[in-house]
């Protein structure tokens, strides 16, 4: 199946995942895309290459599930394997929740990008209207979680040194009761 996502064998404007075990296939929304888009951006803004900054690209974590965050930062000297990159080169994975307590990543990627030592989490929430920030990984998530409600800037330093502030006005709301 990863042979598959790789080779981009996947219809346009859905996401696929291998989680767990079980292969997701999600629309992404545009809530979505257009969150992801400004995160890229603001990122950009921050000086950080465009190399650096991707979406949806497989990362690998040993003896689990691979993921294809939404965005991913990863270091300077980060090494690609083919289409991927190993988990230890991550900085920060941004996530867009696609459903309300969306449990994969309100539960699952905590654990799982917490326990791999990526530095930064920061999860967008259009059904909250909120962004949970989360620093400080250890073996079963995040020592710290604080959540900004959208219209707040959010601020992070990467392990490189290099500082990040998103503005959050511009990312779009969803209603909860919106297909």
């Amino acid at each position: 199946m990863n042979d598959l996502i790789e080779r981009g064998a996947v219809p346009e404007g859905y996401k696929v995942e291998i989680f767990d075990g079980r292969v997701i296939m999600t629309p992404q929304s545009p809530e979505q895309d257009w969150t992801v888009s400004d995160v890229k951006d603001a990122v950009k803004s921050a000086g950080i290459a465009r190399e650096r900054v991707f979406g949806d690209v497989l990362i690998t974590f040993p003896g689990e599930n691979d993921a294809a965050p939404d965005l991913t930062v990863i270091g300077l000297d980060a090494d690609r394997r083919k289409n991927s990159y190993s988990c230890l080169d991550v900085l920060a994975v941004v996530e867009v929740a696609s459903e309300p307590d969306d449990e994969k990543d309100y539960v699952r990627n905590v654990r799982k990008y917490g326990r791999y030592g990526i530095d930064v989490y920061l999860l967008a929430d259009p059904f909250k209207k909120a962004v949970t920030l989360m620093t400080e990984p250890h073996s079963n998530g995040y020592g710290r979680a604080v959540e900004i409600p959208y219209g707040h800037p959010v601020s992070f330093t990467l392990a490189t040194g290099e500082r990040v502030t998103i503005d959050t006005s511009t990312f779009p709301a969803r209603d909860v009761h919106q297909n």
